[in-house]
């Protein structure tokens, strides 16, 4: 776990430095340049590429983590894997269009009522898709080499910057919103271009169709679980994706900028599971090669605690902030709409996190066919979660929705796991850290409210990162986060102590 949490730090400055570049795009770019109209279809078109990719590439970037260890012994034979792995996402990504034009005039007369400017722009949904699909194969090759740190610096903030640049030239007038939105599928084109440059210098992409370099004896089982294990990925996008597409189609693109700007901002919760979640599959698959449960069972606990602490304090602050982040933004009134969606959709993320890397062991563990099942129980909460919720309580209802979701979803996983590994992820420190939790949000009303917004801010989350680090700290409840800490501090004396020399 140690080396989880040192390779993660790079992780996540890069992952909290593209939310901030996000926070820019999101909060502030987008409202003031584009109006309501246009920022929700635009983010529309993203969700749609993004809900369709899990569906498309059939789980082959979870199959890239959990064969590699498998099947990769040499050189020529990681150079034969990706080969393999590439290939099958081109006749996977050829089976979902097929799939897609034979239901095509279904989909897109599902947004014939509110949202009918959509259909002319399938053709960049679909080339998204197609982009989307190998940057995720791309990614979880070069996670199996533990190389995570390009990629993540390529999805967070790369990416994001390019969005910036395009919003920039729209309202500078060099580009028209036609083109701006085609201008998105370009941005996601420079991102895999850069990413196979990454790995092709380094030496790692070589295309070999010598497959008989490859372990055939694993070659069904291989494809098996490519067909089944994107249950896992795909049940994850429609609960972050789904709702923001039947706002969309239930409502009016204006009600899904509200929503998926209210979403952004609680999804920063989530950071910290996103980080260690990829660097933690390799260890669990690992583990589950050499039959070592009690690791996996390690892993899953310390995951979860830590998940937790980093998650917990992430709500609070945005809870906490949320007026004055509302004041700050260009059109905030017209925003504000979206408050509770803030609250109702991070709390979510938080219960998501507690959980720890459910989905990661059971996509990796022999159970992996699981996944069937969760996914169709997932497809059928959200669907009728929202087709319910969503016309009688608009945003909040799609908010609701996505948390019921969430509940449901771990709470089967959690059983599952229990039942099946005879491991879970709770300890006694996970209520230490909850009720520390509530000690701090209760400490935030003790602060005096500050008419100077940005000072507000600055105040408010300093005091209360100030005591619940301290809190968390002397309670004990993460040793991970106390090596951390210690890390931190013993690093800053000595550059203190270089200056003052």
């Amino acid at each position: 776990m140690g080396l989880v949490v040192r390779q993660s730090i790079l992780s996540s400055i890069i992952s909290y430095a593209g939310v901030a570049i996000g926070y820019i795009n999101l909060l502030y770019l987008y409202p003031k340049f584009l109006s309501l109209e246009q920022v929700g279809l635009f983010r529309t078109i993203q969700d749609a590429a993004i809900l369709f990719a899990p569906f498309a590439q059939f789980g082959l970037a979870q199959t890239i983590v959990r064969y590699y260890p498998r099947l990769v012994t040499d050189k020529n034979s990681s150079q034969a894997f990706i080969s393999l792995i590439l290939l099958l996402s081109f006749l996977g990504f050829g089976i979902f269009l097929l799939v897609f034009k034979i239901f095509e005039s279904s989909v897109l007369s599902y947004f014939e009522d509110n949202a009918a400017q959509l259909i002319q722009y399938t053709s960049i949904v679909i080339g998204s898709t197609f982009l989307l699909v190998l940057i995720a194969v791309l990614e979880a090759f070069s996670r199996s080499l533990l190389k995570t740190v390009i990629p993540n610096l390529l999805r967070e903030v790369v990416s994001r910057v390019l969005l910036s640049i395009l919003v920039l030239l729209y309202f500078s007038q060099i580009l028209t919103f036609d083109q701006f939105i085609m201008g998105s599928l370009v941005s996601y084109l420079i991102w895999l271009v850069v990413l196979i440059g990454y790995l092709w210098l380094n030496g790692e992409l070589t295309f070999n169709t010598n497959f008989a370099s490859l372990d055939r004896k694993h070659l069904p089982d291989l494809l098996q679980f490519s067909l089944l294990s994107f249950a896992g990925m795909a049940g994850m996008i429609l609960v972050g994706k789904l709702d923001s597409i039947m706002v969309t189609a239930l409502l009016s693109y204006a009600a899904n900028a509200i929503y998926t700007t209210a979403f952004y901002m609680a999804a920063v919760i989530e950071i910290p599971k996103r980080a260690l979640s990829q660097l933690a599959m390799p260890l669990i698959s690992r583990a589950f090669e050499k039959g070592d449960t009690n690791e996996v069972a390690s892993i899953y606990k310390k995951t979860s605690i830590n998940q937790l602490i980093v998650g917990i304090l992430l709500l609070i602050g945005v809870w906490i902030n949320l007026d004055s982040v509302f004041a700050l933004m260009p059109k905030g009134d017209s925003y504000l709409a979206g408050k509770w969606v803030v609250i109702i959709v991070g709390g979510g993320k938080l219960l998501d996190m507690v959980f720890g890397p459910s989905s990661e062991i059971i996509v990796l563990s022999r159970y992996y066919a699981f996944n069937i099942v969760l996914i169709l129980m997932l497809a059928v909460v959200v669907v009728v979660s929202n087709n319910i919720l969503i016309p009688q309580m608009g945003i909040e209802g799609a908010a609701w929705g996505s948390a019921l979701a969430l509940l449901i979803f771990n709470v089967v996983k959690f059983f599952f796991i229990y039942r099946k590994l005879g491991i879970q992820p709770f300890q006694p420190k996970t209520v230490l850290v909850m009720a520390i939790g509530g000690i701090t949000f209760l400490f935030n009303y003790l602060i005096p409210k500050l008419d100077i917004h940005v000072l507000d801010i600055i105040l408010r989350s300093s005091l209360v990162t100030i005591l619940f680090s301290t809190l968390i700290y002397f309670s004990k409840s993460s040793p991970e986060a106390n090596q951390v800490l210690h890390s931190l501090l013993a690093k800053s004396n000595s550059i203190w102590n270089k200056l003052k020399s």
